[in-house]
C-alpha cells in the first residue's frame, strides 16, 4: 500500500516547490530531501538554469518537528515543509 506525502520547499528561492513521494520507498528524512532537491535540481539544469542550480546546492535542507516515523504515520493530507533557513 502507498503512503503517498506532499513534500515543499520553503525557502527563499525555491520556496512553493513541491514534491508527493511514496514515504513507503525512502527510509529516512535525508532520503526524501535528497529526492525532492534532486528533482528540483535536474528540472533548473534541464531549462539551463545553472545559477539557481548552484544556489540550491548551497542550501542546507531540513524537516524540523517531525521525525520520520511521525510523516508514516500522518493520516491527514497535510504537507510537509523542507527548510533552508535556521531555527
Amino acid at each position: 500500500m502507498s503512503l503517498i506525502k506532499t513534500f515543499c520547499i520553503s525557502s527563499k528561492l525555491f520556496s512553493f516547490y513541491q514534491k508527493d513521494i511514496d514515504v513507503n520507498e525512502v527510509e529516512s528524512i535525508d532520503e526524501i530531501i535528497l529526492l525532492v532537491v534532486t528533482e528540483l535540481d535536474d528540472l533548473l539544469k534541464k531549462n539551463n538554469l545553472e545559477i539557481l542550480s548552484e544556489e540550491l546546492q548551497k542550501c542546507k535542507f531540513h524537516i524540523h518537528d517531525y521525525t520520520y516515523e511521525v510523516i508514516r504515520q500522518e493520516s491527514s493530507p497535510a504537507k510537509f515543509y523542507i527548510c533552508d533557513h535556521d531555527h
